[in-house]
């Protein structure tokens, strides 16, 4: 149902309940500056409890000219809403399958916004972070007002990257000096 084995999704829940520790999922990404505000990020694996996965992709990150880059690939902000807004979207697809609904199309429109100044530190009321997120989804399907609604609620409250950015998490960092 929508490309989802309900199978094999009602496995990997039962097998995750019973061993909580194996649904621990780590994921490592590798930043490497590249001159400018222009850099290149590669996934360097990610584990499942104990299973590690190989995962080998590489993405360009810049900023447009207005914004001292060259313009050659998204933003910082705009991966950060395209993996919210797809992790929504995975949730969507999800949990419309689990409710036998079967999708024709799906599309999610984001936007959001944030105040350079915070960013360029410029006076003390000027935040640095984005100002907010706003989603509209737009499916064609045969389910029912009702159900579609409940499906959106769940994509988004079970969504780990929106959950992530909506109540927020602990940033930790180190620097190491290479001589």
């Amino acid at each position: 149902m929508n490309g989802i084995d309900l199978k094999a999704l009602g496995e990997a829940r039962t097998a995750v309940a019973a061993n909580r520790p194996e649904g621990i999922t780590t994921y490592r990404l590798a930043m490497t500056w590249m001159g400018g505000v222009k850099m290149k990020a590669e996934t360097t694996g990610m584990q499942i409890g104990s299973q590690k996965i190989d995962r080998e992709f590489s993405w360009i990150v810049d900023e447009p000219n207005e914004l001292l880059g060259e313009a050659s690939a998204p933003t910082p902000q705009e991966f950060l809403m395209s993996g919210v807004g797809a992790c929504i979207m995975v949730g969507f697809v999800v949990n419309a399958a689990a409710k036998g609904i079967e999708l024709r199309s799906l599309k999610l429109n984001m936007s959001g916004s944030l105040d350079l100044a915070g960013f360029m530190n410029i006076g003390d009321d000027a935040q640095v972070k984005m100002q907010g997120l706003d989603y509209q989804i737009e499916v064609d399907c045969d389910g029912n007002e009702s159900d579609l609604e409940e499906v959106a609620k769940a994509a988004v409250e079970f969504s780990p990257n929106a959950m992530t950015v909506k109540n927020g998490i602990p940033i930790n960092g180190a620097l190491k000096i290479i001589a």
